[in-house]
């Protein structure tokens, strides 16, 4: 495992990152950036650099709430807040709420890093805005997708679907009957006739 320590450059501004890239290898550091507030966060939480240099207006979120999210995750997070000068009320006021190491103004030069560096590494303050922070809520999980529609149940005993033959069977019980009564009438009629039954 490189003992060599990591440092996460967080700005918008992909100049001065390129120039606390170079500043930070001469002192032999090896770096990871981004431009994204979100993106920072999961970085930090998945290398842990022993510094982080953050932009105050990283976009989506402010470098504000992004320092929060670090300091509450890492109480030990050190970080540097990086701001234009036209900026450098608001950073001072973000850096004292998230605890901030120090403020370095752009454009940076090498010396700038070099005057800062002691404060840097020195003792971590206490972030006050903390007290007060609420970390977002994680996303919620998808919706479960509906289970699937069975088919209705077969019954035990399935009734028999009922016969096309019926009307016909019924038709020919007609027939039977009535073929029945006539040849009992004509049996009849013949018995009469023959004499065998008397009148």
């Amino acid at each position: 495992m490189s003992d060599t320590p990591c440092a996460l450059i967080a700005l918008r501004d992909p100049i001065t990152t390129g120039r606390l890239k170079m500043i930070l290898k001469q002192r032999g550091w090896n770096t990871e950036s981004t431009s994204s507030s979100e993106d920072a966060v999961s970085i930090y939480k998945s290398i842990r650099p022993r510094v982080v240099f953050l932009g105050i207006d990283l976009p989506p979120n402010d470098g504000h709430d992004t320092a929060l999210q670090i300091r509450a995750d890492d109480n030990q997070g050190r970080i540097v807040i990086i701001t234009p000068k036209n900026r450098a009320e608001v950073a001072n006021k973000t850096s004292i709420s998230i605890g901030a190491m120090a403020t370095l103004i752009t454009p940076i030069i090498a010396s700038d890093v070099e005057t800062a560096w002691p404060k840097i590494m020195g003792v971590i303050p206490p972030a006050p805005g903390l007290a007060n922070f609420q970390p977002p809520l994680p996303d919620p999980p998808p919706p479960a997708s509906p289970p699937p529609v069975l088919p209705p149940p077969m019954p035990v005993n399935p009734t028999p679907p009922a016969s096309v033959e019926k009307p016909r069977r019924k038709g020919r019980w007609i027939i039977r009957f009535a073929l029945l009564v006539l040849t009992i009438g004509a049996g009849v009629a013949g018995a009469i006739y023959s004499g065998y039954i008397p009148i």
